[in-house]
């Protein structure tokens, strides 16, 4: 595929809750590394969060597309994604893209040139805590952090990707799925043939895992190809815009999902981000690295920090 095509490649970027105050600066700096063009797709947010994207709306028409209110509540990324794509035709791909994900350098040609025949679907974007991305041997479900199996089968990621769009349609109608469907509602037809794929059958996969391996079954390939230029903290919007908190033994809150040990790595590098970024912005200290986390993952916190004091330095006037 020409990277010719990357002025009309549209991004929809699903926001939540109160998120946009402090996410805005990844999206600007994916703004300034692309030629693309961005939807910002309200996925519950409160009046003030839509004036805030409206307003970075008319300081850069030529690339925000639009804002456009798909829900009033908060519901599940995948379902707000597919509101668009019933919604909204933007040609030839469907792009989607994480609001927490810095782009240090160009990044969509890229992927872009990996979309030939017999190519559908090219995802990127690793989060930086994650040390494996490949499904554990017998967990139930398919995750976002997810992107392979254990046979290597590519469920690809939810965070940044192109589909095509024609091909995306075509297996969606031809199997009665979308982004936003997690395996327990499928239709027997489509059940009967993920298992017979995959070889098991999972309980609940993430956004787009369903419509990525139904893509295969149907003859395309998907292809998932991390790149060095970009930064996926990941989590965030469940940290800046939490839904529900328990207190734990040494008496902080978490989001109420921490329960594994690859969920708590999670927690440990968003709460980190979420404290440096919000004191960047407010003219505060930024946070140190706590006490105890170990040296792999203090390494990944200097990482961030020192991501996010460029990114607010570049984009902070966006």
């Amino acid at each position: 595929m020409s990277v010719g095509v990357e002025p009309d490649l549209v991004f929809n970027v699903v926001w939540t809750g109160t998120a946009f105050t402090y996410l805005r600066y990844f999206v600007a700096s994916q703004i300034a590394q692309s030629q693309a063009r961005f939807r910002f797709v309200v996925n519950g947010c409160p009046p003030e969060q839509v004036a805030l994207m409206e307003e970075m709306s008319r300081r850069h028409p030529d690339r925000i597309v639009e804002v456009l209110e798909v829900r009033d509540e908060m519901g599940a990324h995948g379902v707000a994604l597919e509101a668009v794509r019933n919604q909204r035709d933007d040609g030839e791909l469907f792009g989607l893209i994480d609001p927490d994900i810095k782009a240090n350098a160009p990044f969509v040609p890229e992927l872009a040139a990996l979309l030939e025949e017999p190519c559908v679907a090219v995802s990127s974007a690793t989060e930086v805590w994650s040390d494996t991305n490949a499904v554990p041997p017998g967990h139930p479900g398919v995750a976002g952090e997810h992107f392979f199996g254990e046979d290597g089968f590519v469920f690809g990621g939810p965070h940044l990707t192109l589909y095509r769009r024609d091909a995306l349609d075509e297996t969606c109608e031809r199997w009665g799925v979308h982004l936003g469907s997690a395996g327990p509602e499928l239709p027997e037809a489509a059940q009967a043939r993920l298992t017979e794929l995959l070889g098991r059958r999972f309980i609940v996969f993430d956004t787009g895992k369903i419509v990525n391996a139904l893509l295969q079954a149907d003859g395309g390939t998907v292809i998932h190809q991390d790149l060095p230029q970009i930064v996926h903290i990941g989590g965030m919007s469940h940290y800046l815009a939490p839904a529900q908190y328990i207190t734990v033994e040494d008496g902080t809150e978490q989001p109420h999902w921490v329960d594994a040990p690859i969920v708590r790595d999670r927690y440990l590098v968003t709460r980190y981000t979420a404290g440096v970024l919000r004191a960047l912005c407010d003219a505060e200290r930024t946070p140190e690295v706590p006490d105890g986390v170990g040296p792999a993952m203090e390494a990944k916190m200097l990482t961030v920090r020192d991501e996010i004091t460029d990114l607010i330095d570049t984009y902070r006037d966006w």
